[in-house]
């Protein structure tokens, strides 16, 4: 665990050789990545993190996010990583390939967008089961009553949930890190990522780049996926069958293929 900049990254770390740094989602557990600790580790220096913890302040931006990042590397005396992210961490990877390139080797984007997007809205089953999410965190509810509705809402493709045989191992994620940040944190980087509009600087993007996107997604779009790759010059599109926002979690064995095979094409 270092201290960066008055906030704290926790980090898990395996492995040697080349560092890839994955950054997690809004919730900002280090935990989600568990399956690329395990499987990456053995050909590479693997960094789990969790998104550091601000106090919500109206002036935050990604910037800060990746800043903490750029210290966090000098706290472990590293030069240049592959950095990972997922949703709210791929927003502070791509801040960080556009604006600290000299730092980046190579980024991989998960289930992530460069701008706010409001597709899906409606009176459709993704809405429905998006609204039901929500009481799965009613303080007095059990843990196994709070279980069934998250797998309810998986089996509709809600939130972040899927229909994947590892959507269970997701929801028992969710339950125990979901909200652990704290509704501060979640706050201050919901603040960071409403200001978020990579769209017309992606082009600026010069180090080698692979998209990845769970095919059952329904948080974000499969178009938005294809035009964010289709702007970043020479990015690789990767789907994984099967999977939803969280696919590195609840498909993981294809989605570590996916990125060692892309790994092993950039000679990383």
């Amino acid at each position: 665990m270092g201290t960066i900049s008055g906030s704290i990254i926790d980090y898990e770390e395996a492995g040697a050789g080349n560092p890839i740094i994955f950054l997690p989602g809004m919730e900002g557990a280090k935990e989600f990545w568990k399956p690329q600790l395990e499987a990456l580790s053995d050909e590479y220096r693997v960094i789990a993190s969790s998104l550091p913890v601000h106090r919500p302040r109206l002036s935050r931006t990604l910037s800060d996010f990746a800043g903490d990042y750029i210290e966090f590397m000098d706290s472990l005396g590293i030069e240049k990583a592959v950095f990972v992210g997922e949703s709210f961490g791929g927003m502070v990877t791509q801040e960080l390939a556009i604006n600290h390139p000299r730092r980046v080797a190579a980024i991989i984007l998960c289930n992530t967008m460069e701008q706010p997007r409001r597709d899906n809205i409606g009176l459709n089953m993704f809405m429905l089961a998006n609204f039901v999410h929500q009481f799965a965190f009613f303080p007095l509810l059990t843990k196994q009553q709070r279980k069934r509705i998250l797998m309810w809402v998986g089996k509709h493709r809600g939130f972040v949930l899927d229909p994947s045989p590892g959507n269970e191992a997701l929801v028992e994620y969710i339950i125990r890190y979901g909200t652990a940040c704290g509704a501060a944190a979640y706050l201050d980087r919901m603040i960071a990522g409403a200001k978020l509009n990579f769209t017309s600087r992606l082009r600026e993007i010069t180090v080698p780049a692979l998209v990845l996107r769970g095919e059952e997604d329904r948080l974000v779009a499969a178009e938005n996926i294809v035009q964010q790759a289709g702007r970043i010059p020479y990015a690789q599109l990767a789907l994984v069958e099967g999977g939803g926002h969280c696919c590195t979690y609840t498909v993981s064995d294809a989605s570590n293929q996916a990125i060692l095979n892309w790994l092993h094409h950039i000679n990383y």
